[in-house]
């Protein structure tokens, strides 16, 4: 519970601190007065989440701090409390600039961290309550806690049973979606690949070969050319050519001329002889620029080429090196390819999996709710009985959903029917003073067990008055005996019925606190029955209700026993 709370720069709240007790307390005073700036603090230190307008007008800072009492069996070992009374401290610090601090234990601590150790401690229930009693979320959650601490194994089971599944889908679509990209990509990429195998295809292959293919052009016309020389001079097989002319018409020559033997004949033969000497070496050198070979060697570049130019056409690519690394994408590709039917089958068959244990669980988890909507729905009339609403019949509703979802395979919905007619939504049926009262019954109805240290109720009588006020107020101090109750409340009748009453006072700069003895107690109950708290007439009947509110048995003896059922209700009011 909470021990000491000290609030500095909240809202109107200058500086104050207040010293709280077990039992139902009660926080009024004038409307403006500064009790919802008391409210935003403990709502602050409950790990509310907060804005630069809570703090003060004029200051750069605000804080709250608060003192709790009781076991800390919740509190990791790096943040146990500190003195051997088992205290538990807490501080959250504000700042204009953004430099929020939360400590727990005098250690900084994040606030994801710092809202959870808060939840534990304390739990606050304003007129917000009915708009989130609305949302069939909030009413799922309602009756998940009231299940207890296997609905909540159940349900992070399910969910992440439900995202291990999602995830395998997710995976399988992904994979789904890869190979249509890829075999559409890489259309005949096996056959590609295996015709570029024999090419070995490097970066700038192409260029390289269309020169040397150029080379081999020029070669192998200048071959061409050396063999039609070398023809016209000797001639071939034939004997034909210029050198066996050339030795004939000069060998008629010296014949004719009568000069056999001579000098002259003689420096013909050594010509000739030389001129034999030159065409063999030509004819060596020739050898070597085999037309035919360098055909050969020409058409093998050519078709190196021609493959090339059409398995870029085919795949898009424009250069070799563009090539290079498609060839390199198409064998990863075809690898991943071959191993996306195993993969897709291991997805399948575990998304199957994963969605059997789901139903199961979800399954599991229905029943569970169902056996908790009965028993919340029998709690929660009962106390509506007693709240002054015995026409109406409460209903928690499963409603079964096509597809298993994180949540379960139901929809929950609070239902409300009136003098026998149609059960409706409570979001359609359901007045603000109903809600209030439903509030305060599933607040009453859930386990004991479920109960934080401390309860805080701003207004929730709202739309409330006469009876059902008082009823309300009856039901509030049978929770406080199990529980620390505090409320901040515009209803006499329930201010009455408090332990302790704590005054919200708003002077000239600042807002002020105050514990009410029984005197003074007297006068503000009087202004909240009349406006006045000097009127007579309204001091009487507030000294009365304080009156009967201190000599009620539960109130003297803490006993909640008496508050079970109408009768002993009846008697309490017979009282008052």
């Amino acid at each position: 519970m909470i021990e000491e709370i000290s609030i500095k720069n909240v809202g109107g709240i200058a500086s104050i601190s207040m010293r709280l007790e077990t039992g139902f307390t009660v926080i009024t005073g004038e409307s403006g007065a500064g009790k919802s700036s008391l409210v935003r603090a403990l709502e602050l230190i409950g790990g509310k989440r907060s804005q630069a307008l809570f703090i003060r007008s004029g200051e750069e800072e605000a804080s709250v701090e608060a003192v709790f009492s009781g076991s800390a069996e919740r509190v990791s070992k790096t943040l146990q409390p500190r003195d051997e009374d088992g205290l538990l401290f807490a501080r959250r610090i504000l700042s204009r600039g953004g430099r929020n601090r939360c400590f727990f234990q005098d250690k900084a601590t994040p606030f994801s961290t710092f809202a959870s150790l808060m939840n534990d401690r304390m739990r606050i229930q304003s007129q917000f309550a009915q708009i989130e009693l609305l949302d069939p979320k909030r009413q799922m959650d309602i009756l998940d806690f009231c299940c207890g601490a296997q609905a909540e194994h159940l349900r992070a089971a399910l969910e992440n049973t439900f995202d291990e599944a999602l995830r395998c889908d997710r995976e399988l679509r992904a994979v789904k979606s890869k190979e249509q990209e890829l075999k559409l990509r890489f259309r005949d990429a096996e056959a590609i690949v295996e015709a570029l195998r024999p090419l070995q295809i490097s970066p700038g292959c192409d260029l390289l070969w269309e020169r040397e293919l150029d080379e081999k052009n020029r070669t192998f016309q200048q071959a061409r050319k050396v063999r039609e020389n070398l023809l016209e001079l000797t001639g071939g097989a034939s004997n034909d050519g210029m050198i066996d002319r050339l030795e004939s018409c000069a060998l008629e020559l010296i014949r004719r001329l009568f000069l056999e033997k001579t000098d002259v004949e003689a420096s013909f033969n050594e010509g000739l002889s030389f001129l034999h000497s030159f065409i063999s070496s030509i004819e060596e050198k020739a050898s070597a620029l085999s037309p035919e070979k360098i055909e050969r060697e020409r058409d093998l570049i050519e078709k190196k080429l021609g493959i090339l130019r059409k398995i870029k056409r085919t795949t898009g690519t424009r250069t070799a090196e563009e090539l290079v690394s498609w060839t390199s994408d198409a064998q990863e590709a075809i690898g991943w390819l071959r191993e996306e039917g195993r993969l897709s089958s291991e997805l399948l068959l575990c998304a199957k999996k994963l969605r059997r244990e789901a139903s199961s669980l979800a399954m599991e988890l229905r029943a569970l709710r169902q056996r908790a909507a009965d028993s919340l729905e029998k709690e929660v009339n009962r106390h509506l009985q007693e709240l002054g609403m015995a026409e109406s019949v409460f209903s928690v509703k499963l409603l079964p959903l096509d597809k298993i979802r994180s949540s379960g395979a139901d929809e929950i919905s609070f239902t409300l029917s009136s003098g026998g007619s149609e059960e409706m939504p409570v979001n359609k049926s359901a007045s603000g003073g109903e809600l209030s009262r439903i509030l305060l019954a599933l607040q009453l109805a859930l386990p004991e067990e479920t109960l934080p240290p401390t309860l805080i109720f701003d207004e929730v009588e709202a739309g409330l008055g006469g009876k059902a006020a008082l009823l309300a107020g009856y039901k509030l101090l049978a929770l406080s005996r199990k529980t620390q109750v505090i409320l901040v409340t515009h209803e006499a009748t329930i201010a009455s019925l408090a332990d302790h009453h704590f005054l919200v006072k708003k002077t000239t700069d600042c807002v002020e606190v105050k514990k009410l003895e029984r005197d003074d107690r007297i006068g503000e109950v009087a202004r909240m029955l009349s406006g006045d708290a000097s009127l007579q007439e309204a001091r009487e009947h507030a000294e009365r209700l304080l009156y009967s509110a201190e000599s009620t048995e539960c109130s003297q003896s803490g006993n909640i026993s008496v508050l079970a059922g109408e009768g002993d209700l009846a008697a309490l009011r017979g009282k008052v």
